[in-house]
């Protein structure tokens, strides 16, 4: 109820981007609220003063905490509302009094056994005390009963005191405390003496439980009274998140656009035009007319507003005041996107009939004392609404004090919106910079109101339609439009055929904007659907490159083992069919000859065995142009040691194609036992160089014997180190011809692919 609209640009402002970031919390979070928040600075300010509070008030101090805290948190933390966030760090949640407040109190107000070890241990002395007392108050009663002395076996309280009603005729037969007569003196009620002292002892408990509740509630009282400052900012802060809150809410009732969520405002303007697109005042009910106007700007300072009674011009001045004062008191705006609106440092209105008995007004006089104020306060960062200018008297004296008036505050330069029926503003509008002609529409052939706003153009009375659809004769109609003036009646004509021609040109634009938006829709799903034709004809390309590329890997593959199978198999026979030693020549030769002719066939370069190799010969092996020196000749297993630059390496016999020794070469056969078996991969991933390098020259060594040609060696990608030390020594390795990262589906940068020989 105090909020009220701000003059001050940068707080009006501030006031919007509050309501953009409410609004934008509760879409993401809409049940979010501060329920449980009570409104406690009375209580604590009793606190404060020395007062001890009740449990139920020291609940809802607890509730307010436990509130505070979840709304800081969520506006700190959970979304996205910085201004909002700003608000609620001045919140000091105090979880530690609130935690305090509900261990020490249960949710129906009783102060619980946690509160003190006292009060739990005098409570127990209680428990066990009532106990004997009431055992013992049984046995009594029984045995008065059995004596015919109890009146009937019932164990009653009397002013906090247990007590057995006795028959009055037998009282000396009961020993013991009076505390209460039956009405008809039938009945005693007596407390025996023999429970006097427990009883007692009982009462006595119950009145230090009671101090000791009430030592209680003062220490948490005075722990509320040392908190008053933080807990009385908190509720400050909290009630401007309230506020801000039941703006965004209230927006989401009206279905205002502005703001919009946790965006700047940037349609709230510093001076220039006031712009409203499709605004409705929020107060109307059912399918509202949506009203459009500027005012304010270079074109029009002065909108003069005319047409019939009944047709929308109070309402529009109103709905321009009122959305002003919203917007400036931070509230939503139900205006399209697009709408301007400037922050006026007044907003002047004269609207409705001012008529006082009291005051000896008339209506006339009435306007004119509220057009002299605002006269004398009316300036450029004023709005000004004028509803009925001139009215309420004489016509020819009317017109032309109206437009004085309007002259007087188009030359303060203010923004005015004014209504009127005189037809001699129409022609001052129509002559007049910064002032324009605008009416309400009304619809000649229902002879109805449409209520929307048309700037440009004046509006006629009406008054001959509107009768006649009321109901007045036709014979009284025609008299009157007989008895005007013919240039008046020419206006109305020239009139009636403009606005004739704005509805068909309207029609016409509305029509052209239908088909220009359906021309955009078909124009964006024809890209959609050619994009989407683009992605799909990449992505099928894409995969068929890939079963390309894995089928030739595969086929790859294949063939290298197919051709080892064959070799092997040729071997297997050759040695079959040649037992004997002597044969062996003609074995080598034939072998000699069908790698030759698979070499001329594309099948690539095969080895030529040698026998004879000595120490210092320099020996050619398979898939090496650069020779190496052999270190001995080879051993029983066929196998000698050869120095490759730095590198020392074991190979079979079968694998030196070529060596130099003495004057000349000599090439002598021998028959190649089946190659060594080799893995076709190595991981190394996640070892060190001193353990991965070893293995990787082990692993090329082993895969060059076994006549691979094509090795993975995984590394894996982590920071780059053993990547890098694997291919320096790859790129100096005597074995190795070249290497590659692998493909993607084979690992990418986490794998290397070498080539083994030449």
């Amino acid at each position: 109820m105090a909020l009220r609209p701000s003059p001050d640009y940068d707080e009006v402002r501030y006031r919007q981007r509050l309501t953009a970031e409410a609004v934008a919390v509760l879409r993401e979070r809409p049940a979010f609220s501060l329920g449980g928040v009570q409104d406690v600075r009375a209580t604590v300010g009793q606190a404060a003063l020395g007062g001890v509070l009740e449990p139920l008030d020291l609940l809802d101090i607890a509730s307010t905490l436990d509130a505070a805290r979840e709304a800081r948190r969520t506006l700190t933390r959970d979304v996205q509302a910085p201004l909002l966030a700003a608000v609620a760090e001045r919140i000091e949640p105090l979880p530690s009094l609130a935690a305090e407040i509900r261990r020490s109190i249960d949710p129906r107000g009783g102060v619980t056994d946690a509160a003190s070890l006292a009060l739990a241990a005098i409570r127990r002395e209680v428990h066990v005390t009532h106990e004997r007392l009431m055992e013992r108050m049984q046995e009594l009663m029984r045995s008065a009963v059995a004596r015919g002395v109890a009146q009937e076996p019932l164990v009653t309280l009397r002013e906090g005191r247990y007590v057995i009603p006795i028959k009055a005729e037998q009282r000396s037969q009961f020993p013991g405390v009076v505390h209460d007569v039956s009405q008809s003196g039938a009945t005693i009620f007596v407390e025996p003496l023999a429970v006097v002292d427990a009883g007692n002892r009982w009462r006595e408990l119950q009145m230090e439980e009671q101090r000791e509740i009430e030592r209680v509630l003062r220490g948490l009282s005075a722990d509320v009274g040392s908190e008053e400052a933080a807990i009385l900012e908190s509720i400050a802060a909290l009630g401007a998140i309230d506020l801000v809150l039941a703006m965004g809410r209230f927006g989401f009732a009206i279905g205002a656009p502005l703001p919009l969520p946790g965006e700047d405002p940037a349609w709230i303007a510093l001076g220039g035009e006031y712009r409203l697109i499709d605004a409705r005042h929020p107060l109307l009910k059912g399918s509202v007319v949506p009203i459009s106007l500027v005012v304010g700007g270079t074109e029009a300072r002065v909108l003069l507003i005319t047409g019939p009674n009944t047709g929308g011009k109070t309402v529009a001045l109103k709905t321009a005041g009122l959305l002003a004062c919203m917007a400036q008191a931070g509230l939503p705006v139900p205006a399209e996107v697009g709408s301007r609106l400037p922050v006026y440092r007044e907003v002047f209105a004269d609207i409705g009939d001012e008529q006082s008995i009291e005051q000896s007004l008339s209506t006339f006089s009435g306007h004119v004392s509220n057009i002299i104020a605002i006269l004398r306060g009316a300036d450029v960062a004023s709005l000004v609404l004028l509803d009925e200018l001139a009215a309420g008297t004489d016509p020819a004296e009317g017109a032309p004090l109206a437009r004085a008036v309007l002259e007087a505050l188009l030359e303060r330069r203010s923004s005015v919106l004014a209504t009127t029926h005189h037809g001699e503003l129409k022609a001052f509008a129509h002559e007049t910079p910064g002032v324009m002609n605008a009416s309400v529409e009304f619809d000649p052939r229902t002879l109805a109101p449409t209520y929307r706003v048309i700037a440009g153009l004046p509006g006629g009375s009406n008054a001959f339609a509107i009768a006649r659809r009321l109901g007045m004769p036709e014979e009284i109609v025609r008299r009157a439009e007989e008895a005007v003036a013919p240039e008046q009646a020419q206006l109305s004509g020239l009139l009636t055929q403009a606005q004739a021609e704005r509805d068909h040109l309207a029609g016409e634009w509305q029509r052209e904007q239908i088909a220009r938006r359906e021309a955009e829709e078909i124009r964006t799903a024809l890209a959609d659907r050619l994009r989407g034709i683009e992605e799909e004809r990449e992505s099928l390309l894409a995969s068929a490159r890939a079963e390309i590329e894995e089928d030739v890997r595969d086929a790859r593959l294949a063939l290298r083992r197919a051709r080892r199978d064959i070799e092997r198999a040729e071997r297997e026979t050759l040695l079959a069919a040649a037992p004997r030693l002597e044969e062996a020549s003609d074995v080598a030769e034939r072998i000699e000859r069908r790698r030759r002719l698979r070499r001329r066939r594309g099948d690539g370069e095969e080895a030529t065995p040698v026998d004879r190799i000595v120490a210092g010969d320099r020996v050619w092996l398979t898939g090496l142009e650069q020779p190496g020196e052999a270190l001995g000749p080879p051993d029983e297993r066929g196998e000698l040691e050869v120095m490759l630059g730095s590198l020392h390496t074991r190979v079979r016999r079968e694998q030196v194609r070529r060596v130099a020794h003495g004057s000349g070469v000599v090439l002598e056969v021998s028959l190649p036992p089946p190659p060594l078996s080799a893995a076709e991969e190595i991981e190394v991933r996640g070892q060190t160089l001193n353990e991965a390098m070893p293995k990787v020259e082990t692993f090329l060594d082993q895969a060059f014997r076994a006549g691979l040609t094509r090795v993975r060696i995984i590394h894996g990608k982590g920071t780059g180190t053993l990547r890098r030390a694997v291919r320096d020594r790859l790129a100096a390795h005597p074995l190795v011809r070249s290497y590659e990262t692998a493909e993607r589906a084979e690992g990418g940068e986490g794998v290397t692919v070498a080539y083994v020989g030449g």
